[in-house]
Formats: C-alpha cells, sequence, structure tokens
C-alpha cells in the first residue's frame, strides 16, 4: 500500500485538476488509463432506471474517452453499441459504487459470439476492469479500462486499484456537474462561479474563505447553517464544527496533491430544520491563480429559498429580447414555473410556451435548463446589470 500511495495520489491530483479545468477534462480517460499501465478507458453515462426491470439502463450523454474512442467511435457507442454491451448488462446491476473485472462477466469465447466483439475490435478493448457509480440520485457514471489482446488480463489488484480512485472520480464529477464548469482555458473562473444558483465557498486547509459566491455570500450573512467566526467557516451547531473541519482539512490536502481523500457530502444543522446537504470536494489550486500548488477545497450547497434575480432590462439588452421575453427569461431564472409565470402574468399557458420557444432560438439551446444555465453563467449579464 505505502508504495502504492505516491501514483495514487499523482493520478488524484489530476483527477481533480480535470474537475476544475474544463480545458482537461479530455485528458480524464487518458489519467486513469496510465495509472493501470495501459491506453483505453472510456466514461459513460446513464440514467438511473426505477428498478431492475431492464437489461441496460438508457444512455444520456456522448461518452468520454482515450484516443481510441473517437468522435466516430463514440457515436457509434451512444446510437447504437450502448445497448449492446455485453459487460455493462451483466455489471450494472451489481450495485453502486461497483467493480468488476471483465473474466467474472463473461467468458472470451461467448463474448465472441455478440455484436459487441464487433466493438470491441474496433477500438481494441479485451480485458477490462470496469466500475459503476451514482453521480447523483439520477445519473450512473460507469467507466471501463482496457488492455489489448495480447496484454495481460486484469486481476484483484487492478479491482483493489480502481476501488481506491473511485471515491476521488466521483467528487470530482460532482464537483464539474455542480459548478457547470464554462470551457475556458483560464478554468475556474470567478465571475462564472458568481453567476451559478448554488453556494461557493472556496476555503484553504484552514477553512480561511479565499472566495464566496453571491448566494455562498448571502448563506454566510445569513449564519443560518454555515457562519464566519474569526474569520473561519464553521457550522451554525459547534457540534458540526470537529467533523466539519476535518473533511475540510482532508480535502484540502488532497487538492494540493499531498492526499487522497476524496471530501464527501456532509448534512449541517441549520437554525431552522431541514439540515442543509453540503459537497466539499478537494480543488486544484493551480486553476484559481494561486500559482504554485496550495491545500484547497469548495464547499458547494443550494439554499432552498435562494434566487438569483435578474432583471429583465439586462436580459433585454443582452439577447434583443422584447419586453414580454425578457420578463420570462428574468422570471425563469429566479426559479419559477411556466405556469406559475402565466398564472401571475395574467396570460395564457400557450403564450408562455410561444415566447419559450422565441427564448430558445434568440439565446441559442432546445431546452429549458439550458436556458437557464447559459443566462446564470454569463458573465455578460453580469456587466449588464
Amino acid at each position: 500500500m505505502d508504495k502504492l500511495l505516491p501514483d495514487l495520489a499523482s493520478t488524484i491530483g489530476a483527477i481533480y485538476e480535470a474537475a476544475t479545468d474544463a480545458s482537461r477534462y479530455a485528458e480524464l480517460p487518458g489519467v486513469v488509463a496510465a495509472h493501470f499501465g495501459t491506453d483505453s478507458c472510456i466514461f459513460h453515462f446513464c440514467h438511473k432506471p426505477s428498478g431492475h426491470d431492464i437489461d441496460i439502463p438508457p444512455n444520456v450523454r456522448l461518452p468520454v474517452g482515450t484516443a481510441n474512442f473517437d468522435a466516430t467511435a463514440c457515436t457509434a457507442y451512444a446510437s447504437y453499441y450502448h445497448e449492446r454491451n455485453e459487460w455493462y448488462a451483466r455489471g450494472w446491476k451489481k450495485g453502486f459504487p461497483v467493480v468488476v473485472l471483465g473474466q467474472e462477466l463473461m467468458n472470451t469465447r461467448d463474448l465472441a459470439r455478440t455484436e459487441w466483439s464487433d466493438y470491441c475490435r474496433l477500438t481494441g478493448m479485451f480485458h477490462l476492469v470496469g466500475a459503476q457509480f451514482l453521480l447523483d440520485e439520477r445519473l450512473i457514471t460507469a467507466l471501463g479500462v482496457h488492455r489489448r489482446p495480447n496484454g495481460q488480463a486484469f486481476v484483484e489488484a487492478d479491482r483493489h486499484k480502481m476501488a481506491l480512485l473511485l471515491p476521488h472520480l466521483q467528487r470530482a464529477l460532482q464537483l464539474r456537474e455542480r459548478l457547470e464548469m464554462a470551457e475556458t482555458g483560464a478554468g475556474l473562473a470567478f465571475e462564472l462561479l458568481d453567476g451559478l444558483s448554488v453556494g461557493v465557498v472556496i476555503v484553504d486547509a484552514q477553512r480561511r474563505i479565499v472566495f464566496a459566491n453571491r448566494i455562498g455570500a448571502r448563506a454566510l450573512s445569513s449564519a443560518d447553517a454555515l457562519v464566519v467566526r474569526r474569520g473561519v467557516l464553521e457550522t451554525h451547531d459547534p457540534r458540526d464544527v470537529p467533523n466539519f473541519a476535518r473533511i475540510i482539512a482532508k480535502a484540502a490536502q488532497t487538492g494540493a496533491g499531498a492526499g487522497v481523500d476524496s471530501g464527501g457530502f456532509i448534512k449541517v444543522a441549520r437554525a431552522v430544520p431541514p439540515p442543509l446537504p453540503v459537497l466539499v470536494a478537494p480543488l486544484n489550486s493551480r486553476a484559481l491563480g494561486f500559482g504554485a500548488a496550495r491545500p484547497a477545497c469548495a464547499v458547494v450547497f443550494s439554499v432552498p429559498d435562494a434566487t438569483l434575480s435578474i432583471g429583465a432590462h439586462a436580459l433585454a439588452r443582452r439577447w434583443d429580447l422584447t419586453p414580454a421575453q425578457a420578463r420570462l427569461l428574468a422570471a425563469l431564472t429566479a426559479g419559477m414555473g411556466l405556469a406559475s409565470y402565466a398564472a401571475s402574468a395574467g396570460i395564457g399557458i400557450g403564450t408562455v410556451r410561444a415566447h419559450l420557444k422565441e427564448l430558445f432560438a434568440k439565446v441559442g439551446c432546445h431546452r429549458q435548463s439550458d436556458l437557464i444555465r447559459i443566462v446564470l453563467t454569463d458573465p455578460v449579464v453580469r456587466l449588464g446589470e
């Protein structure tokens, strides 16, 4: 185990760099593959089904992989081969998280008789160590690391290596999902964090605050769940402080490449129940402009009654909207639903849907969730206000 730690810490550091620097995200499969001494790895994402009465969970987005999984191979997987993935059809029901070896799922002779073997030949896959974990309550992340037919089969020691990586892969991807990273070479940009609909507080290993976005600062000023005492981030209930401090200290060391702890979710008692769910995740401090690696982590949470108010005038100027379109967009970014807005505005739901379709065309998207994400992460809107 001691011999494994330096290599493990280096790999973990690279994993968290991918979480805080979107330009590095495509390198993540290569980082994991290299940890196993190979050059083949793929990540794919599925909806978690409500039961076990299906062969395989439905794919939800294009996979990301190493060079052998080019755009053609990734598209072929998402559109056709995902439903024929014999390894995953047998492995996904084993629980979350789980690590599996290819030979325990299906022997080579039976695999050769399937359509999945065609995809294996296309991408050079043969031996497998695979894993899956829940990214959230509805989304599964699955990954496979492979060796070529002339390579060595994966063994129990490889299962153990993957199990050590899984909590860090899960935390890094959870952080990426929650921060909705913009694809910029600058990595984690403060002005983009300030436009998110979640609270984000960045602290060092001693819980000294480096940055807080608007919702985060508002939550700290209310002292409802998280508070600042003597310049240090603490919990409202002093009994929660020791555990909170321990998780942050360990996660921050991982962010600096000096530890292997993945942080985690904790529930922080509020002045008025229910408790506040908080994600603590290691943060690679180079992406924040600190220069050399410095212990840091992100404390991310969603305050139930927190809304981000963006003026209709700023929205209208940004995307050349009519007054009606701008009023609807302002209401949606503040958390109001279509039916509620229609009732409050005294107009029909059909009219609201027509305005929404026009917004899609002007902003450049096709879904309401993408519309809100684009608005909340647009720095030009902030300047427009």
